[in-house]
Formats: structure tokens, C-alpha cells, sequence
């Protein structure tokens, strides 16, 4: 039976990870086979030790079990027979995530692996609270932006143009004439109306790629960085600026509301899908695209422009940020980790800028991908978020990615951004 159990995990672990990496490698998995459990259900999890796809014996593997970002409540050892040992993880009284942590040591080398099983995750409600005039608020906060006209400047960057392609650095205003938000954008050489693919961009400081490839498949395509920072500066300028005055950004601010980063950075966001309309090439048609902080733009942009005709977003950061406060994960950037930061102020600040509250709001139908394992958005944060979705919307899961996609994933997601794009400027 042990051996049976061994080869259909093997070819499950294969097919799942679809690559060759170390010699010696640790796995974890439901028992059952099954990632996903009802509340009160008791789970057991499996680990698998191969070298070279073979099942070792006698190596010990250490491992921890809790909640999602909570701390390990099961700890212990277990030694493997035939490539495989089974432990009992316990279960969960309320919907959300049970992670298992495994490690060992084969050789002098230390491997270590994590599985994560979801507990009636369809069933995970918002901790964070929608202020009534949420909405209204944020109405208020672009029309103050949009009294600024854009002002918009093209600048064509010849050696990153391709043969399809034109590639531009563009800038616009954002509410002042002094605050201007930077960008690539990628336009179709052939003569003809294209819709447009506005994609926002993950955490840190950086120089933003021109979206080369999303525009050969069909489409303007637009990279908007966050930082109003023009993009063709000297490498050791973004990586000053990371370590240095904006390396805590995500939470300057925060006890002003409405001078929190993120409020400018929504502002801008949005006033993107603004300039995409002033472009002659425009059929009408945009999508909102990003994962992690890109996500969480995705999904502010698509509730807050109602031009925006599909939404994409993977692992949404500032996702159910309260969390912490409720005894279970809460969202990037985890400000509420820390209890000094529990303030009733800061709770209501920054419920105008958590992605569960703009997700109330989105009416454009959406794709929406994340994995299990992610640590830095927690499936329990990125779920509380998919559930408060009304829109029509569709939802790829991955038990075994972390704050990353899988190929199947994101090949999925733009084959269904493009099909919506081609047939709504049908």
C-alpha cells in the first residue's frame, strides 16, 4: 500500500511542479489528496523524500503546523519509510488556511518544504470594516485629481521599438502640474483600433519594462510605475531610492488619510485609463492587470473607472488588512503585525485603501489567480478578497505556488484577457 501511495505521489508532485530541481527533495501534501478540507474536518498531512525520484528511509523530518501567518501550534519529528511519512495536522473551527512546514537534512544539506490546506475557503468573510461613504470618498479624491488636465507627454524610444511595436515613455499630471506619473507604453505599428491593457506593477523602486509582448499579441499596452519617476535613469538611482527615502513607503503616511502614499498612487492609477482614452488607436475596450501590488491597483482601478471592461489580479496585496487584528492573517504590507499600529485611527484610515473594500465594488467581470503557499499575501487574505467579488468572475488556484504564478496560470489569465478584449471590440 506504501508503495502505491509513494508512486501516486510522485506523479502528482510531478506534474504539479512540471521541473527538475534538486537531487534530494522534500515534499508536503494533504494525505487524502485532497488541498481543500470543510471546517471541523481532521486533516493529515504527507511528506515525500526522494533522491533522484527515489523514496529514501531513516531521515528524520522535522515539521510545524498552524494557522496561516499565525505561529506554529503542532511541532514535531517523523521519520521516513520508503520516501514517505504521514502526520496529523489537526483541523480548523473557522474557514481559512492550515499550513505544514517541513524540513531535514540529507547529506549536510538542509531541504525544506510547505503545504497548505484550505478550510471552507469560499466561506472566509473581510475582518476589515466598508466605511459608508467609501465610495463617495474616493469620488471626491479624482475629482480633486482630474481638475489638473493630464498634460500628457510621448517621448519614442527607437531602441526599444521591435518590428509589431512602437514603445513610448509617457508621463501625466496627477491633480498638480508638479506630480506626474511615468510610463511604457507599447502601441501596434499596423494601421488600426486597439484595445488597451493598462498593467500596474509589483512592490519596490525599479525602472518599469516597456509591456512589449502583451502589445505584439494585439493590443496598446501600458506599464505605469507608481513612484513619478521617469524610467531611462541610472540603475543606482531606483536602488538608492528602495533602500533610502522609499524604502518604507508602503506605510508613509498612514495615520493621514488622505495623505497616505497610496492615495496619490490610486489617483494615478486610475488617471492611466484616463490617458489610454485620449489615444486615436483606442477601440474602447481596457483591462486592468497585476499581481501582488499590481493586484491590489487592478482591482482599485477596475472598481473605481467605470471604463474598465475586465479586471485581472493575482495575490492582491493590502488585502484584508485587519486580520492581524482578528487572530488570522491579515494583508501585505502586515502593518497590523504589529499591535502599536492597532490604533482606531489607523484602522479606519486605511479601510478606505484595503483591496476587500474596492473588491465590493467592481462590476466588470475579472480573473483572479493566486496560490496556497504565498507568505506575503496569504491565501486567507487574497480569498476574503475573491469572495466579496459579485462581478462574474473565475478563480485559478495553486496548492504548490507561493507569491508567484505558474505557467498554467498565467497562460490562462491572458488567454482570457485577450478573448474578452477581441470579442468586446467585436
Amino acid at each position: 500500500m506504501k508503495k502505491l501511495i509513494f508512486l501516486l505521489f510522485a506523479l502528482m508532485t510531478f506534474c504539479c511542479q512540471a521541473r527538475v530541481t534538486d537531487m534530494v527533495e522534500l515534499r508536503v501534501a494533504p494525505a487524502d489528496g485532497h488541498w481543500t478540507a470543510e471546517v471541523g474536518q481532521p486533516v493529515s498531512f504527507t511528506f515525500m523524500l526522494t533522491e533522484s525520484n527515489v523514496g529514501l528511509s531513516g531521515v528524520f523530518v522535522e515539521y510545524e503546523i498552524g494557522e496561516d501567518l499565525m505561529e506554529y501550534t503542532i511541532k514535531g519529528k517523523v521519520k521516513v519509510k520508503d520516501g514517505i511519512a504521514t502526520v496529523k495536522g489537526g483541523t480548523m473551527k473557522k474557514p481559512g488556511f492550515l499550513r505544514c512546514k517541513a524540513s531535514c537534512k540529507v547529506g549536510g544539506h538542509s531541504y525544506s518544504a510547505s503545504g497548505t490546506i484550505g478550510f471552507s475557503p469560499e466561506k472566509i468573510t473581510p475582518t476589515t470594516q466598508y466605511p459608508e461613504d467609501f465610495m463617495s470618498y474616493w469620488e471626491t479624491r479624482l475629482a480633486i485629481a482630474r481638475s489638473t488636465p493630464l498634460n500628457p507627454e510621448m517621448v519614442l524610444l527607437p531602441e526599444k521599438c521591435t518590428k509589431k511595436v512602437n514603445v513610448y515613455q509617457v508621463s501625466y499630471c496627477v491633480g498638480s502640474p508638479r506630480t506626474r506619473f511615468y510610463a511604457m507604453l507599447a502601441i501596434p505599428k499596423a494601421e488600426g483600433k486597439y484595445p488597451a491593457i493598462v498593467q500596474y506593477p509589483g512592490a519596490g523602486t525599479y525602472p518599469i519594462d516597456a509591456p512589449v509582448k502583451l502589445a505584439e499579441k494585439g493590443a496598446i499596452a501600458m506599464a505605469v510605475g507608481i513612484h513619478s519617476i521617469p524610467n531611462n535613469l541610472d540603475a543606482d538611482i531606483y536602488r538608492g531610492l528602495d533602500g533610502g527615502v522609499l524604502s518604507s513607503y508602503p506605510t508613509m503616511n498612514m495615520e493621514r488619510r488622505d495623505n497616505y502614499y497610496y492615495n496619490r498612487v490610486i489617483q494615478g492609477a486610475v488617471l492611466a485609463v484616463d490617458f489610454i482614452a485620449t489615444l486615436p488607436e483606442f477601440n474602447g475596450c481596457v483591462a486592468t492587470y497585476g499581481g501582488s501590488q499590481g493586484g491590489y491597483l487592478s482591482i482599485a482601478v477596475g472598481a473605481l473607472h467605470n471604463s474598465v471592461k475586465f479586471v485581472v489580479a493575482n495575490f492582491p496585496a493590502m488585502s484584508d488588512l485587519a486580520g492581524y487584528a482578528h487572530g488570522r492573517a491579515g494583508g501585505w504590507p502586515h502593518i497590523f503585525k504589529d499591535e502599536k499600529n492597532r490604533t482606531p485611527q489607523l484602522f479606519e484610515n486605511l479601510s478606505y485603501y484595503d483591496t476587500v473594500n474596492f473588491a465590493r465594488n467592481i462590476s466588470a467581470p475579472g480573473f483572479y489567480a493566486f496560490g496556497f503557499n504565498d507568505i506575503t499575501c496569504a491565501p486567507t487574505t487574497t480569498y476574503s478578497v475573491y469572495n466579496q467579488i459579485t462581478a462574474p468572475k473565475t478563480l485559478y488556484t495553486a496548492p504548490l505556488a507561493g507569491h508567484f504564478l505558474l505557467a498554467e496560470q498565467s497562460e490562462a489569465e491572458l488567454d482570457a484577457m485577450f478573448k474578452f478584449l477581441r470579442e468586446c471590440g467585436e
